[in-house]
């Protein structure tokens, strides 16, 4: 054999002992995981989304509930018995309302459009009757009734305008709805329709609210059926004060015009009043609602013995707000309680629960934090339920038998919400909730048993079956995601920072998978940096997703809570008042100052992004700070606040007119030319929230001052994206905006 060809023998064999190697090596390696893309969280063929029960109607004995699960092409009604957790579908929901559906073939509902002409966004919805024996619900505009019983599902209005705020009366023989700004009743036995009230124009709208009562105080139904079933109270709303604002659509050949009731910043609001009217007809009794002129008529509701009305009266600037009785027979009122706070009174989370005609359980902030405080009918503070330095944020209801409170609070963490229980004397503050994270109650009649949905950092729903006296009973639903085990997934590490002043500060930081802290990263910050929310949580939010993408992207991600948002009480959020995004500008800083003392941190490839008041933010940052952030993107912005609505501005910044210095300094359009930073301006075309006027105007101002942005408008979308497409469309553009100015890092790293 010649050297060569020995040679040749020696190489080849090298090669295969090479190649076999590998092989076992590859075999004997663990299964590399995917990086998560914007394709898989947000595309149409989304790989994270799991179908999760939904609609929760607890039957009367509070033993067991109905709700909706949809799994596949199938919709199913399903029971559920609380002690036993065993599920058991009872009706192909789909197939009901199909056939009902093809009973209506003759003409299309209103549903075509999301918004109808007050604006308001058009939600849906089953409900069942006070005996559990019938349901009650909404299809191409009208409504049905369908009993599990027989099986049976029959419409019991035919009308081309659509039903609005349907209920069942007590006795759940009759059903009161608003059609076409009125008030209406039928008897289920005869379908006679009564007409209740008559309105003399299109600006009255009697028991559903306006556009800013629905987005802004959470109220849709505003009416509320008597104990005995034989009156209804409603607040009627006259809208002609607020002028029209012009939303198109500019996708038809012939554009599409909304005009909608919304009232700028110091502009008018609604006029309202509070009625009662009997179903057996006559005159409309209006209730005594005080010497005042510019207020809020915020909820209302009957005593237990249906013998008074309670109702909530709130001023315009939100810092008094009345509890009042009335005598429906003749309308006359008297004052029971009056809460008032220098900063603004919150009412999310519910703020009045009834135990009995003779005592309430209230909500009040007075010490600086959220708690419970039990009262007579009077007036007269019995006790204190709940104290210390932590907030109720929900309240769920009341076991009057036993004596206690049903309720959601901070005490565990600010960075955490558990479902507790207190007795009404104080006593007995429990924990009924154990996992980390974010828990919620959907609470039975008599708040024995409760649906815990919670989420973690990591997980985005779970639910379980819970009773008041031992906690958890069974698991109800696992919302683990399979599909999340196939993809890396990096885990956010929980940070705090002491600012310049000694403020703590929560933050949150998500770091690329195979992280080496020798290496330099480039940051992306994401904020919402608003009044009642809080991201720098452990909680799942809408947005972890795309922290993954950019995370897989080599970019680090951080969020961080500044004053101003909520879960820590009312000194935390108080200074913002009147000067919205001067404290916040200053914690999201003192984020940077610490982002800038990691050595792993590139300090000049820091971006920013965020929507909404996040997007207020992002921009506030870029203009006020202009040299800390080297790119940019403000979603469907806030640019200056004399463009958005009168109950969430000035809860905060009062009025134009009060505080016209606030106005000036918080305003971003006039701020254009300090922009250094790449930009990247996004908005919906027909928000009907933010308008887009906040994003035109500023364009306007940025091509004054001679600055390079970009700009994408998204057709027919509104405030919150709802289409795949343009959710995937919208974060590839983010992404890609980012790797073009911060550079990312090695995208096989």
């Amino acid at each position: 054999m010649s050297t060569s060809l020995r040679r040749i023998r020696h190489v080849v064999a090298l090669i295969l002992a090479t190649l076999l190697c590998l092989t076992t090596c590859f075999a004997c390696a663990p299964e590399l995981k995917k990086k998560i893309t914007v394709e898989d969280a947000y595309g149409p063929d989304a790989k994270f989304g799991k179908p999760t029960p939904y609609g929760v109607m607890w039957l009367p004995d509070g033993d067991s509930f109905l709700y909706f699960f949809s799994e596949g092409e199938v919709t199913g009604l399903w029971r559920c018995g609380v002690e036993s957790g065993e599920k058991e579908m009872i009706a192909d929901w789909g197939a009901i309302t199909q056939a009902l559906r093809e009973r209506r073939p003759h003409w299309q509902a209103p549903e075509m459009s999301d918004v109808n002409t007050t604006g308001r966004r058009d939600r849906p919805s089953t409900s069942i009757s006070p005996d559990g024996g019938r349901l009650l619900g909404l299809l191409s505009g009208d409504l049905f009734i369908y009993e599990p019983a027989t099986e049976q599902a029959e419409f019991i209005t035919n009308n081309p305008a659509i039903e609005l705020t349907a209920s069942f009366s007590p006795d759940g023989e009759k059903v009161a709805y608003v059609r076409e700004g009125d008030l209406y009743s039928l008897d289920l036995a005869t379908g006679v329709e009564n007409r209740l009230t008559e309105r003399d124009n299109e600006e009255i709208l009697n028991g559903v609210a306006d556009w800013v009562y629905e987005e802004e105080l959470s109220v849709t139904r505003s009416f509320w059926w008597s104990p005995d079933s034989s009156k209804i109270a409603f607040v009627q709303y006259d809208t002609s004060p607020i002028q029209d604002y012009p939303i198109v659509d500019h996708v038809p050949i012939q554009p599409g015009l909304e005009l909608q009731k919304y009232p700028l910043a110091g502009t008018p609001n609604s006029t309202v009043r509070l009625g009662e009217i009997t179903l057996e007809g006559g005159d409309t009794i209006w209730i005594d609602t005080g010497e005042r002129s510019d207020f809020y008529i915020t909820s209302a509701e009957w005593l237990p013995s249906g013998e008074q009305l309670s109702f909530m009266v709130m001023n315009r600037d939100q810092t008094r707000l009345e509890l009042l009785f009335a005598d429906p027979s003749n309308g006359e009122s008297e004052v029971i309680l009056v809460e008032e706070d220098p900063y603004w009174i919150n009412l999310i989370g519910g703020v009045l629960v009834f135990v009995d005609d003779d005592r309430f359980v209230w909500a009040s902030e007075r010490d600086g934090w959220r708690h419970l405080y039990l009262y007579s009918a009077d007036g007269a503070l019995i006790n204190r339920i709940t104290k210390g330095e932590w907030e109720v944020g929900a309240l769920y209801g009341i076991n009057a038998e036993d004596s206690f409170v049903l309720f959601q609070a901070t005490e565990k963490s600010p960075l955490e919400r558990h479902v507790y229980k207190a007795a009404l004397d104080g006593s007995g503050l429990t924990r009924l909730t154990e996992e980390e994270g974010f828990h919620g109650a959907n609470a039975a009649p008599d708040c024995r048993y409760f649906i815990d949905g919670y989420s973690t950092s990591s997980v985005p729903v779970m639910m379980n079956l819970a009773n008041c006296e031992t906690g958890k009973l069974s698991a109800f639903f696992d919302g683990t995601i399979e599909a999340l085990s196939e993809y890396e997934f990096c885990d956010p590490e929980f940070v705090t920072i002491e600012a310049e002043d000694g403020t703590t500060l929560y933050a949150r930081i998500t770091k690329p998978v195979g992280f080496d802290p020798d290496m330099r990263f480039p940051v992306v910050v994401y904020l919402y940096g608003g009044p009642t929310a809080q991201i720098a949580a452990k909680n799942w939010g809408w947005f972890h997703l795309f922290d993954q993408v950019l995370a897989n992207h080599g970019f680090i991600v951080f969020t961080i809570d500044n004053r101003g948002s909520t879960g820590r009480g009312k000194t935390w959020q108080a200074p913002i008042l009147r000067r919205l995004g001067e404290v916040e500008l200053k914690d999201q800083l003192e984020g940077i100052r610490y982002l800038k003392s990691l050595s792993y941190v590139d300090s000049e490839r820091i971006g920013i992004w965020g929507g909404s008041y996040g997007g207020f933010m992002s921009l506030t940052c870029l203009l006020k700070a202009p040299d800390v952030f080297k790119a940019g993107v403000a979603m469907v912005p806030v640019t200056d606040w004399r463009l958005y609505d009168t109950i969430y501005t000035e809860r905060y910044i009062r009025t134009p007119q009060a505080n016209p210095e606030g106005y000036e300094e918080s305003s971003l359009l006039d701020k254009a030319a300090n922009l250094r930073a790449k930009l990247l301006l996004i908005d919906g075309a027909m928000d009907n929230n933010v308008h887009m006027q906040n994003t035109i105007k500023m364009v306007d101002e940025l091509v004054k001052a001679d600055k390079d942005f970009q700009l994408m408008l998204y057709p027919q979308e509104r405030h919150a994206f709802v289409r795949p497409h343009t959710n995937a469309h919208c974060f590839r553009l983010i992404l890609d905006f980012f790797l073009e100015h911060l550079g990312g890092a090695d995208p096989d790293w």
